[in-house]
């Protein structure tokens, strides 16, 4: 197997690999980021390693969007590809003791973990459906900070000169967002109402009590694949997992949540834990329990969250809706 790490910006690629056989790097730079550039680099890394396409493993960073044409491009053409989490491709420069930065060693480095993650899960694209949902959520978070930002500008306007005028201006602007806003969430429940394995998928979710439509879309792209192999997985992927600190004696913290992932899609998660202990007696019965072991109504309302995470993978993973169990 090949390893080629591939740096990637807005703009250009760069691409290295170690030749074992002559012990020298051989190095692709400043490759454009356009479809002629992927096809290039492609054509590029078959003929320079003189191998089949499924002997090859692209390595390449997370990056927002400018990655994905490229991951998609070579994983039709058949080759293997891993994308890696930046923060921990950094870690391991570091744990190499790299002091320099720049696209051509960046490559290197990533060429040299990707060798470390031979056993990790190959990247594969999304649906098309699951694709267009991603970019329309991605809208909806979007508009839905700027709302905010608006609403709390609006508040300081009665402290500052032209206050009337700034108000009036901030208002047309806040109903503007919201009718975008009410636009996007209505192509969004279009979009899963037209796609029947959406629509089933979202069904299971909201029969759990505290998840709606609205907590559901979120979770959809999460689910749909069914890309975790156990509902730790996917905790962990949410940051609800819990991680310890101890060394001999000196060190000894309590533990905490990991705080990893996606920390909007957790919050969503807040009020849907409030109404399931509100509303599900199981749920309730667990609340309960902690708190008279001593939890703090946080802690126990987050381990509620939790369990909100492992119902919704049970649910999908059985193809099943919820069914509250009865508590002892």
């Amino acid at each position: 197997m090949y390893f080629i790490g591939c740096d990637v910006s807005k703009a250009t690629l760069d691409a290295a690999w170690f030749n074992k056989a002559n012990g020298n790097w051989v190095e692709k730079q400043k490759i454009p980021n356009s479809r002629s550039g992927w096809k290039g680099l492609l054509k590029y890394m078959l003929t320079a390693c003189q191998c089949e396409a499924d002997d090859i493993c692209l390595v390449v960073e997370a990056t927002g969007v400018y990655h994905r044409p490229l991951a998609d491009l070579a994983y039709g053409a058949g080759v293997r590809v891993i994308i890696t989490n930046p923060g921990r491709a950094a870690e391991h420069a570091s744990s190499h003791n790299r002091l320099n930065k720049n696209d051509r060693i960046d490559a290197r480095g990533l060429q040299q973990y990707g060798r470390q993650l031979e056993n990790a899960h190959d990247y594969e694209p999304d649906s098309p459906q699951i694709q267009a949902l991603r970019a329309l959520l991605s809208r909806l978070r979007q508009l839905d900070k700027d709302i905010q930002r608006e609403r709390n500008r609006l508040e300081k306007c009665a402290f500052i000169a032209q206050s009337k005028v700034l108000a009036a201006s901030i208002k047309r602007q806040t109903r503007q967002l919201i009718q975008e806003r009410e636009l996007i969430q209505g192509k969004i429940d279009s979009l899963i109402s037209e796609h029947p394995s959406l629509k089933h998928i979202q069904a299971r979710l909201i029969s759990i009590k505290g998840i709606g439509k609205i907590t559901s879309q979120w979770l959809l792209p999460l689910l749909y694949r069914e890309q975790f192999e156990s509902a730790r997985q996917l905790a962990a992927f949410l940051g609800l997992t819990p991680i310890h600190r101890t060394s001999g004696t000196s060190l000894k913290k309590r533990g905490r949540l990991s705080g990893r992932g996606d920390c909007y899609l957790r919050s969503r998660l807040y009020m849907p834990a409030v109404c399931a202990k509100r509303h599900d007696p199981a749920m309730a019965a667990c609340y309960d329990t902690l708190i008279r072991r001593g939890k703090t109504p946080k802690q126990a309302l987050t381990a509620i969250i939790r369990k909100l995470v492992h119902v919704a993978y049970g649910v999908i993973k059985n193809d099943e809706p919820y069914r509250c169990p009865v508590p002892a």
